[in-house]
């Protein structure tokens, strides 16, 4: 990308400044990371970068011996950094001379010529079950290990020595010495194998967090069509692999057909691969070539419901895109991270509108996507999709709702305001204009309109990205209109900051109204929409005006906007109405079809998220909810709606009700989805209740049928309980306290011995309800080198469970206390899963007290504080509507 225009010699007059400033940038000691003014100073002076690898990979040990050799072409003489840390150096030369080996702040100095240089290093680094970038996996099933590395956002850079920036993209050799028996898997196809050595062909251009590897005794599921992925996976599992296999890699498969021609650019590398990594600390990771994807993702843990197999879709073809939008065109910072995954996210929603229509993949997006979302966006902890980074080693924060929720969210309704044609063609030119290269938001601005620009109607997307991507939070939507003679004689729609910064945001969304309509057959129900287009806190919208006086007016129809959606009053009085089974609507039977799951599943669902927006902002009580939802549930034929409703209601009942009004409403909770648990009509509507069942169940007849169920005194039509439903209920009976909970715990853990089980068993203990089970198990979050992440993050839950807070709110602090440590050792989704089972298990003022106290007198650094305001606003939340609705007595139908 040029930086400056003009003639010739203002260029080049411009590049040698350029350079000049750059060099100064790299002669002072570099800090520790990856500071953002290093960054751009050996991207202006580094180019055509090579690595050849080498690693010696030997069982059981912590370390693990590597040499390289590095080339690249610098533009001037002199110091330059090469970034390694948490290893040892044992060799080092430059162009044949040897160079000192010390490090400084986990970077090695270069005395660089002008041109090029080689670079040949001797190192060993670390592996570890947790906390490296190489990790070592024990499979406790048949003892066989494996390893695999993991380097995003900079951790490259712990494994061997590089440049360990996205901007600058080198092309790999990889060479892997192993033990007998085992595969390598990495970016590239292998050129040279046998028994104990691999070695693959050169990569294309990647960044180093793209670069990748695993080992061990994988085995290979060779697809029966060429165009289908392989997939690799640990011996133990091969069996189960085989079943799933087929499934994920046809969807993969047409995933890159249709993305291929979506893009108009083919598959940009030579090969694909997925591999099923235990313990992955992510849903996937997106290797050029080569996708991790964590195996509880793949492979199901309990029965799969239509849900579990939709979500599994989309993450294989979130990171199926990822090949175009992320490791072919890659952010030239961490900054743009939302470049590659809001638009992973986005398209994989859109490839499967087109692959599989029929399950709805915008509902979901609106269940899944949006709540997250808009979770983070209203509080004080929320941030901007585009993020100013200024060092690498505080890129892991830049990851969460905003960017993987937020991102998308916008995306579509981008696509809503530029249109369909538009938008296509303007991905393409990014995608042309900046393969196998870098690129900035700016860049794909520019590209969206010049395609507008091609259309012949120029579309600002400058002004829109401005407030929707450099802009934090979100606008709380709402109307306000009124009618006489049954028509509407005035409508402004109207927004507000709900951080109160006083932004305002320019957006495009469509208006329901559902009006009762006089007609000689009686009333008709008349449905229409509006598509607005504003810029203002408040905007008339004329079209209304004479329309018939509505009797629901949604703004967000088609969930095309972004924000917090509010129905007035009366329109939310008259969605309960249609909601409950009590209200009388027999004159207009259209009315009810125009929100049932059949005719509308999409509008059905934003409606029910409206009323919950009322109980969210306490402008409802969470008991009128929790008894509309329990009313409902028995007519409930959408299975992922039955499955939010039940989560809803367990939320309501375990945070937002006091003691008296949670003990009043559960055995009526109990009795409602127990039932359908039993006797819904398919499979699907049957296992989410029973999930919903499982985390319910208190009154000692509820803990009874939990027990029925593990014994099989007691069975779900059609459901076979897999070693996740037994250990889950066996873990609720720990939490509860339950008298019998501890002899049917030891004798599941005789039952049970795999490696999976072990995982388990160590979460569902988590639970136990002492103050010495909750002290050795924070000892160990904090201490132990042999407990893997996955273990920890499982446990995290019952640890917190929410009926023990007086157990764990002394160990708020000590929680908070503990996140620089965390932030630096831990894996990126760690910080937000600790955070959220420790704050997010209170449901008390003092808890909100003592987590207010810690942030008023700890002086942090502002990323973590984001986080813990994050997190800490829906404790805020729960306390608010805990004040403002007492134990309340039972609303009358």
């Amino acid at each position: 990308m040029r930086i400056f225009s003009g003639t010739p010699t203002r260029y080049w007059l411009a590049t040698a400044i350029l350079l000049a400033v750059s060099s100064a940038a790299l002669a002072a000691p570099p800090e520790p990371g990856v500071a953002h003014e290093q960054a751009v100073a050996r991207a202006a002076r580094v180019s055509d970068i090579r690595y050849r690898l080498s690693f010696v990979l030997k069982e059981h040990e912590s370390t693990v011996a590597g040499s390289e050799t590095v080339t690249f072409d610098s533009k001037t003489a002199g110091d330059l950094p090469i970034d390694y840390r948490d290893g040892v150096i044992q060799s080092a030369t430059l162009n044949g001379q040897p160079i000192a080996e010390e490090l400084v702040n986990g970077h090695l100095n270069l005395p660089a010529v002008a041109g090029q240089n080689t670079v040949a290093i001797a190192f060993i680094s670390n592996a570890a079950p947790a906390g490296k970038a190489i990790t070592r996996y024990e499979d406790k099933d048949d003892g066989n290990e494996y390893f695999y590395t993991l380097f995003v956002p900079m951790d490259a850079s712990m494994a061997f020595p590089c440049f360990d920036q996205p901007d600058l993209k080198g092309r790999f050799t990889l060479d892997v010495e192993h033990p007998a028996g085992w595969t390598v898997i990495g970016n590239t196809a292998p050129i040279a194998v046998d028994d104990g050595h691999a070695r693959f062909a050169e990569t294309r251009p990647i960044s180093t967090y793209l670069f990748a590897f695993a080992a061990g005794r994988f085995s290979a599921i060779h697809a029966k069509n060429a165009s289908e992925p392989t997939v690799y996976v640990r011996k133990s599992q091969l069996a189960r692999a085989e079943e799933e296999a087929p499934q994920v890699q046809q969807m993969a498969a047409r995933g890159i057909a249709y993305l291929s021609d979506y893009f108009a650019q083919p598959f940009p590398f030579p090969k694909y691969d997925l591999v099923l990594i235990p313990g992955f600390p992510f849903g996937g990771m997106e290797h050029a070539g080569a996708t991790f994807l964590n195996e509880d993702g793949v492979l199901f843990r309990s029965t799969p419901t239509q849900s579990d197999y939709f979500r599994r879709n989309i993450l294989v073809l979130h990171e199926t895109c990822h090949q175009w939008f992320g490791d072919m065109v890659t952010m030239r910072w961490f900054d743009d991270l939302w470049l590659k995954e809001g638009f992973a996210q986005y398209m994989a929603y859109k490839a499967l509108e087109q692959l599989d229509p029929a399950s709805n993949p915008w509902k979901h997006f609106y269940e899944d996507i949006k709540p997250l979302a808009y979770g983070i966006d209203e509080t004080q902890g929320t941030t901007p999709i585009f993020q100013n980074i200024a060092n690498l080693k505080d890129a892991k924060s830049a990851y969460g709702a905003i960017v993987y929720e937020k991102a998308p969210a916008v995306l579509k309704q981008l696509n809503y305001f530029l249109d369909e044609d538009n938008f296509r063609q303007g991905l393409r030119l990014y995608l042309k204009g900046h393969a196998y290269a870098n690129a900035e938001w700016a860049d794909l601005v520019r590209a969206f309109e010049a395609a507008s620009d091609q259309a012949g109607h120029h579309q600002d997307v400058q002004a829109w990205a401005k407030s929707w991507i450099t802009r934090r939070g979100m606008p709380e939507v709402t109307v306000d209109y009124s009618c006489s003679g049954g028509k509407i004689t005035a409508f402004t729609i109207q927004q507000r900051d709900v951080l109160d910064d006083g932004y305002v945001w320019p957006m495009a969304n469509e208006i329901l109204l559902i009006s009762a309509v006089p007609h000689e057959s009686g009333a008709r129900t008349a449905i229409e929409t509006m598509k607005v287009q504003w810029n203002a806190p408040a905007f008339p919208v004329s079209s209304a005006l004479g329309k018939p006086c509505p009797s629901l007016v949604f703004a967000n129809e088609g969930d095309y906007g972004y924000g917090r959606f509010l129905l007035d009053p009366s329109s939310e009085s008259f969605a309960a109405s249609l909601f409950d089974p009590a209200s009388a609507h027999e004159s207009s039977p259209s009315l009810l079809a125009s929100v049932s799951d059949q005719a509308a599943p999409l509008r059905r669902t934003m409606l029910w998220g409206a009323l919950w927006d009322y109980v969210h902002v306490a402008k409802a009580p969470p008991r009128g909810y929790v008894e509309l939802a329990l009313k409902s549930l028995p007519e409930e034929t959408d299975e992922s709606l039955a499955r939010i409703q039940g989560a809803r209601v367990a939320v309501a009942l375990h945070s937002y009700l006091h003691e008296g009004g949670r003990q009043s409403l559960a055995l009526g909770a109990e009795s409602v989805i127990g039932d359908r648990m039993l006797k819904a009509p398919t499979l699907g509507l049957r296992i989410v209740s029973f999930r919903s069942f499982r985390s319910i169940a208190e009154t000692p007849a509820g803990l009874q049928q939990v027990k029925d169920l593990l014994s099989g005194k007691l069975v779900v039509p059609g459901l076979t309980l897999k070693r996740l439903d037994r250990w889950e209920l066996i873990g609720h009976l720990i939490a509860m306290g339950d008298a019998q909970a501890e002899a049917i715990l030891a004798e599941e853990k005789a039952r049970d011995q795999s490696g999976e089980g072990q995982k388990y068993a160590y979460a569902a203990q988590a639970g136990t309800p002492t103050a010495e089970n909750k002290a050795r198990y924070f000892d160990e979050y904090l201490h132990s080198q042999t407990i893997q992440e996955d273990w920890i993050t499982e446990s995290l839950g019952p640890f917190n469970f929410w009926k023990q807070t007086t157990l764990t709110e002394p160990y708020l602090v000590q929680a908070l206390n503990e996140l620089p440590d965390i932030k630096q050792h831990r894996k990126i989704f760690f910080l937000g899963a600790w955070l959220g089972a420790f704050i997010g298990g209170q449901n008390s003022a003092e808890a909100q007290a003592v987590v207010q106290g810690w942030l008023d007198s700890e002086k942090i650094d502002p990323d973590l504080r984001l986080k813990v305001l994050e997190v800490f606003d829906s404790l805020e939340r729960t306390v608010l509507i805990r004040k403002k609705f007492p134990d309340q007595a039972r609303l009358q139908p």
